[in-house]
């Protein structure tokens, strides 16, 4: 991938969509680690922590399973 390319697929990937600025919870190592990995055409891994919006759901998600623990649809 040439350095434009890469360029604007990073920017795509770490850019809230919201208010345009950096997402939070990235850091720069992560953001240029990134970078470099499509330069060098290697398929770059992200592990960033969720989102509080990502959180909450993956916390309901959890919540609704435990409601079932007795197998018989009570809450």
């Amino acid at each position: 991938m040439n350095k434009t390319d890469a360029l604007i697929e990073t920017v795509k990937r770490f850019t809230n969509l919201i208010d345009g600025n950096v997402v939070p919870k990235a850091g720069v190592i992560t953001i240029i680690s990134y970078y470099e990995s499509l330069l060098s055409d290697q398929k770059p891994t992200v592990t960033m922590p969720p989102s509080g919006i990502e959180s909450n759901f993956i916390e309901e998600d959890i919540l609704n399973k435990s409601d079932y623990w007795n197998d018989d649809d009570t809450y």
